[in-house]
């Protein structure tokens, strides 16, 4: 019993298929972190590969022959699939974001401490911040969700996709993008809105009361208000977390909207 004969337009396929779940273990949250190994990241795309490329529907007449189309077309492939991760992954940006402004209103900024998912220097409440909706986001299994929506691609942009490349694409990044702004505000709303509320009383103090040093006695204030408001507050971030993965689960549903219409009109010889 010989090997088994794989064609030119299978093995591109495969690889085509491999370029798209890449990069949602670089780009997507959870499988993109520094603390997971590189060797199982490749593990698990090979894994996910092989699971799933025999069962992905393509046309033979639309693989590559030549090294030029195929980087064409692996170009589409690591577009589509950071397209999904990026819907999600500003979820997680979201919180990082709102810990920055809580760290500042705290006058806990200078603190910082290492991101091990983003491999950077974050303030310590935007790691806080972080390691909460990373825990909301597991228990509402988000990491499923960009999972589902790469492997649904392929359903409606097959391997061998050109025409990708449509405006609907970027103004959905940019819908994405103003949505994180408001999920951190929302996620921060509640201690800045506190903290300001007690910086006026404390300016009103300083007139009233010049001889007190108000930088010493605000400072501990700002925090011990601050971690006060936000243990309050946090019973309303599961519904928030839940409202934003619902809309980047309609993000990616409208992303592959865009791409089912450039599916039906490519045409081989295109």
């Amino acid at each position: 019993m010989g090997a088994p004969v794989i064609n030119a337009a299978e093995f591109a396929a495969f690889v085509l298929v491999l370029l798209r779940l890449s990069m949602l273990v670089v780009f997507a949250p959870i499988f993109s972190g520094s603390q997971v190994m590189p060797q199982l990241k490749a593990a698990l795309t090979l894994m996910l590969t092989f699971v799933i490329a025999p069962g992905v529907e393509y046309s033979p007449a639309l693989m590559p022959m030549t090294w030029h189309g195929f980087l064409f077309l692996g170009l589409g492939e690591v577009f589509i699939g950071y397209a999904l991760a990026f819907m999600v992954r500003v979820v997680l940006d979201a919180a990082k974001m709102a810990g920055e402004y809580v760290s500042f209103q705290m006058s806990l900024s200078m603190l910082n401490s290492m991101d091990p998912q983003g491999s950077a220097q974050i303030p310590m409440m935007g790691m806080l911040f972080n390691m909460i909706v990373t825990l909301f986001f597991l228990y509402a299994n988000g990491h499923m969700l960009v999972l589902k929506a790469v492997i649904d691609s392929f359903k409606v942009a097959p391997p061998g996709l050109l025409s990708v490349w449509r405006p609907e694409m970027f103004t959905e990044a940019l819908r994405a993008v103003a949505g994180m702004y408001i999920l951190a505000l929302k996620i921060a709303a509640p201690v800045l809105g506190v903290l300001f509320c007690v910086k006026v009383a404390f300016g009103i103090v300083a007139k009233a009361v010049p001889q007190m040093n108000i930088l010493f006695v605000g400072m501990p204030v700002y925090i011990m208000v601050g971690f006060a408001i936000l243990g309050y507050a946090l019973p309303w971030w599961p519904g928030f977390i839940e409202e934003a993965l619902v809309a980047a689960d309609q993000a990616m549903g409208r992303i592959l909207a865009v791409l089912a219409p450039a599916a039906s009109d490519y045409r081989p010889g295109y």
